[in-house]
């Protein structure tokens, strides 16, 4: 049976945040709370914990997927660059359920990068997301707990159904609201493309984009 460690965001957390740390330390597959919905969580640095997240989704392996950072500081350390273009974006969404594509660098797993190279990023604002990757020290795979083409997990009881005891490690912090997921966008010199609409309405990242 997977373990269970359930946290009250409202409550002292750390040592139930440094459980599910062991699990991803040991190169295993973890699921938790974010933001928008649960999140499957592996190493990033980790290729065969990556992999696990791609063979329990049911993933072709040339779709990418995305990942927390902590901070700046832990951002700049897997990307070639941080724009001038996203920093408006990052100071207004982040942290939050903006995902933002950065070229990323050479320790970046390729199975994560899209075919131009990049790599979607955030820094969540769900504290228990938070503490996770904060506490591991290093990025965490953040892709929706569910078979690839079927809803989001919102709870327990949906990740269950999904993975049965395929996932070792489920960090509950009950019940997510209902949500699209992130906002994804693709910044340029002077342009930006959202790839996909989620939380965020498209409308209020294009008005930041263009400064108004």
């Amino acid at each position: 049976m997977p373990t269970v460690i359930r946290v009250d965001p409202k409550e002292p957390f750390q040592n139930d945040i440094d459980r599910a740390v062991e699990f991803l330390k040991n190169g295993e597959v973890i699921v938790y709370p974010t933001e928008t919905i649960y999140g499957l969580g592996a190493d990033v640095l980790n290729r065969k914990a990556v992999k696990k997240i791609y063979d329990l989704k049911a993933r072709d392996y040339g779709l990418p997927i995305s990942i927390l950072v902590a901070d700046i500081a832990m951002l700049r350390e897997f990307v070639d660059e941080v724009p001038e273009q996203a920093l408006p974006l990052m100071r207004r969404f982040w942290p939050g359920a903006l995902t933002i594509l950065f070229h990323a660098n050479d320790r970046i797993p390729k199975g994560l990068v899209t075919n131009t190279g990049r790599v979607g990023v955030r820094i969540s604002s769900h504290p228990v997301a938070a503490a996770l990757v904060k506490t591991f020290g290093k990025p965490v795979t953040t892709t929706s707990a569910n078979l690839s083409g079927f809803p989001p997990s919102l709870s327990v009881k949906h990740i269950q159904k999904y993975f049965g005891e395929k996932v070792p490690c489920i960090v509950d912090g009950g019940e997510c609201e209902p949500s699209r997921g992130s906002t994804v966008v693709d910044v340029g010199e002077e342009t930006m493309r959202i790839i996909r609409e989620g939380r965020i309405p498209a409308d209020e990242v294009i008005r930041c984009f263009q400064g108004s």
